[in-house]
């Protein structure tokens, strides 16, 4: 009889046992899934800002065309074509020095907003490894598709 009791004692434990162990997993699995979502939510803030950067890059050339035109005015008017001479080197060096003021702030703060990103990232793949999540995969192929990016851009620019 009184091994009976102990023996109902011992699943009455195991049972509450199991049940905590199924209350964790749960608890567990929620956290797993919110981590995933944030990693989403970083993966498209990173492509936002890949696409910032082409933005970015895109404007800068731009520039340089429009640098370009202007010499080629200058020099026209530097060989006595028509027109009053102006200082075209000043206005040149003018918007040179504008356009790479804004351009260093620009990259300043992506480069900011890349760092924090970064962070976040580090973070993240540093839990969803306590959590036992492979993390290089589930990085794999992330940025692959920068590169392509960067060729196009070499491309049109000859």
């Amino acid at each position: 009889m009184e091994a009976g009791i102990e023996s109902r004692l011992r699943v009455e434990t195991l049972r509450r046992e199991l049940q905590e162990a199924k209350q964790r997993v749960e608890i567990l699995k929620s956290e797993k899934d919110k981590l995933e979502n944030e990693a989403s939510m970083y993966r498209n803030l990173a492509g936002k800002m890949e696409s910032d950067l082409k933005s970015l890059s895109d404007a800068y050339n731009s520039l340089e065309q429009v640098n370009f035109r202007l010499e080629s005015e200058a020099k026209a008017l530097r060989e006595g074509k028509s027109g009053p001479f102006v200082d075209v080197e000043a206005i040149k060096e003018e918007g040179r020095e504008e356009a790479q003021k804004e351009s260093e702030a620009e990259l300043n703060d992506l480069l900011v907003c890349l760092g924090q990103e970064q962070t976040k990232v580090e973070k993240l793949s540093s839990r969803l490894a306590e959590l036992g999540e492979d993390v290089d995969t589930l990085l794999e192929g992330i940025g692959d598709d920068v590169g392509l990016d960067e060729d196009s851009v070499d491309e049109e620019e000859e």
